[in-house]
């Protein structure tokens, strides 16, 4: 059996804690795979983690006949807030099972088509409410309130703020409260000892934060009528639509997971790829020029008038978000472990073992995307550039049964937003702005701010 390689300066008992940035594990793993390889091992005192930074290693952990979905610390800690969400549940949990079926249909082409409209009159909130402004813009905060609003509104028939009122200045309190329960997944220590001692207080803010988006989720529950017409939004889904497999409907707890999962997630993915994506825009005026065209060419440029299917005809944005998806993949990986042992490479990887597959590492491996993997080119994504790359290479929404249900939904959204911003404002970046990234169980832009000149 060959040894796995590990960083250098591990530690007796505590093993490799020097090794990573508590604050940005990530971040430092794909650091570490330029010092140390493709794959390698990190031990954490008597628990070994195999770290998997490259894309032709992350082929091979895609079988879901071989390898299925493991969870890591941060989604286990998001357990106490929806115990049986789509994220955090196992798949051989009969109740994600029935909710899975439940929601599927939820992202059809049909069913999207339906939420069209929703995304595009929250758009137009935050369109007006920036044209009004003169102010630097909060980025990262303004797409989490508006992308809460979205799934709030398109999912669930709730509206949290409307953005062009002068009572949305500020973003609501609900996006605080999952922000602070995403910070407390996120915390480097994580343990009942230290929870029980110095880090009491922290638990009970968490506890009580938990309390309350749960309560938030119960009042949408209490407050559902059935649409009169039109496709079913997501809560009508959960609601009225028994389990095919079982003929049951969910339990009220079932669905108050599921709206929860979809609030915190749903709009944390959304938000975060497009922070990034204007962060990546405003030094590229040549590419926003070329998303303009676009428009032009598919809308007669009003990007109002888009239609569901004319959303799809924007190839070129579609690759430029599919590229800040590439070097800034939301999720910044995924855990998966073996149903048997096997090998890795060059390497034993024993049954039940934790392998994470570090996306930041592998979307920029250089020996798939080239020697520039750094760099920012939507044109890797034109249709003569993909059929060369490994699968494993680009995996933005995990992979298999447990990939993310939402996806369409999240690139439409994705590209709709960015479709209105673009053409309605000149991105002024903060030239003082340097990139930081922080990671909350997703990672997102540190403190952008910017100044965006209405077109108009």
């Amino acid at each position: 059996m060959n040894e796995l390689p590990h960083p250098s300066g591990r530690l007796p008992v505590l093993g490799d804690v020097l090794a990573i940035n508590p604050r940005k594990p990530v971040q430092s793993m794909a650091k570490l795979s330029e010092q140390v390889g493709p794959v390698y091992e990190l031990r954490f005192g008597p628990t070994r983690m195999v770290i998997v930074n490259s894309a032709d290693l992350a082929d091979a952990v895609q079988s879901d006949l071989l390898w299925e979905k493991e969870f890591g610390p941060p989604i286990r800690l998001l357990r106490a807030v929806a115990r049986t969400g789509l994220i955090v549940a196992p798949t051989k949990d009969p109740q994600w099972g029935a909710a899975h079926r439940v929601l599927m249909p939820g992202f059809t082409r049909e069913a999207m088509r339906g939420y069209h409209p929703v995304l595009v009159e929250v758009i137009g909130e935050l369109i007006r409410k920036w044209e009004s402004s003169r102010e630097l813009v909060d980025v990262a905060g303004e797409m989490n309130s508006m992308a809460l609003e979205v799934m709030a509104r398109a999912g669930f028939g709730h509206s949290f703020t409307k953005l062009d009122e002068p009572s949305a200045a500020q973003s609501p309190p609900v996006v605080k409260l999952m922000l602070d329960v995403l910070r407390y997944a996120s915390r480097p220590v994580a343990i009942n000892f230290v929870d029980a001692t110095v880090g009491r207080f922290a638990l009970r803010c968490h506890q009580h934060n938990v309390a309350e988006l749960q309560r938030i989720a119960d009042a949408m529950i209490d407050s559902y009528r059935p649409a009169a017409a039109g496709p079913p939004d997501l809560l009508q889904r959960m609601m009225e639509t028994p389990d095919p497999k079982t003929g049951q409907r969910l339990s009220r707890t079932v669905v108050r997971d599921q709206i929860l999962t979809f609030l915190i997630a749903g709009h944390e993915t959304s938000a975060g790829t497009l922070t990034f994506a204007l962060h990546l825009l405003a030094d590229r005026p040549d590419i926003v020029e070329r998303v303009r065209q676009e428009v032009v060419t598919i809308a007669g440029g009003d990007p109002a008038a888009l239609t569901y299917e004319q959303v799809a005809k924007l190839q070129f944005l579609r690759r430029v978000v599919d590229e800040v998806l590439r070097l800034w993949p939301v999720a910044g990986g995924f855990f998966r472990r073996p149903k048997q042992d096997t090998r890795l490479g060059d390497y034993d990887i024993r049954r039940g073992e934790s392998v994470y597959v570090n996306l930041v590492a592998i979307h920029r491996d250089k020996s798939v995307w080239g020697p520039d993997a750094d760099r920012f080119d939507p044109d890797r994504f034109a249709p003569e550039a993909t059929p060369h790359r490994t699968p494993g290479a680009f995996k933005p929404f995990g992979i298999g049964l447990r990939s993310c249900i939402g996806r369409q939904f999240a690139i439409h959204e994705i590209v709709l937003t960015l479709v209105h911003v673009l053409y309605a404002f000149d991105l002024e970046p903060d030239p003082k702005y340097h990139l930081e990234v922080d990671e909350l169980v997703t990672l997102k832009p540190a403190g952008l701010r910017m100044r965006l000149r209405s077109r108009n």
